[in-house]
């Protein structure tokens, strides 16, 4: 609630409490439905990739661009999606040797990758929906996040990369198909 749609009564309330917050706040009557008025005036601002580069630029000023990289890279590792379960599983089936959010470097390129198989500069990328539904594009970026992974992906192939994009709609038709089309890649 802002101070605008606020009735004098809930001011009122509000000025008694003071600034106890949490305890009595959740001791209101009308607390939950507080809190979704609340969240639905935060998701209203609908530019949430905005207020996240926001603060990942706090945290970069603060502790520096490789610890948030750290960060996001072991946050991924310990949860993979679904999708990369799932090539996970096949990999292993296949006994292929992978590392997941790898760290390749190149000429000029630092980029981590979903899958790569060591001493074969082979990489493999899974494509989940995000990668794919313009609803997850920048608001305020002109670029698309799929013209985003198409230069990223001819980065790697310029720094000599063989790359396999797994789309993750082949993964809930067919798995069998990427199933054969991991067999091929792993053996070259």
């Amino acid at each position: 609630m802002n101070a605008i749609t606020m009735t004098a009564a809930q001011r009122e309330r509000y000025r008694e409490m003071g600034r106890k917050g949490g305890k009595a706040r959740a001791a209101m009557s009308d607390f939950t439905e507080h809190q979704r008025h609340a969240g639905r005036c935060s998701a209203a601002v609908n530019d949430m990739a905005a207020l996240g580069h926001l603060g990942a630029r706090a945290f970069i000023e603060k502790y520096g661009y490789a610890r948030l990289y750290q960060l996001c890279r072991n946050w991924r590792i310990g949860h993979p999606s679904r999708h990369e379960r799932a090539v996970m599983r096949m990999l292993d089936d296949l006994e292929v040797r992978y590392e997941r959010e790898a760290e390749v470097l190149g000429e000029g390129l630092f980029v981590s990758v979903d899958f790569y198989l060591p001493g074969t500069r082979r990489v493999i990328e899974v494509y989940g929906r995000v990668h794919f539904d313009p609803l997850f594009d920048h608001p305020r970026h002109l670029e698309t996040r799929r013209a985003n992974d198409a230069r990223r992906v001819s980065r790697l192939e310029k720094a000599g990369f063989k790359v396999l994009v797994i789309d993750y709609r082949d993964l809930e038709t067919g798995a069998a198909i990427v199933q054969h089309k991991l067999t091929e890649f792993a053996r070259g």
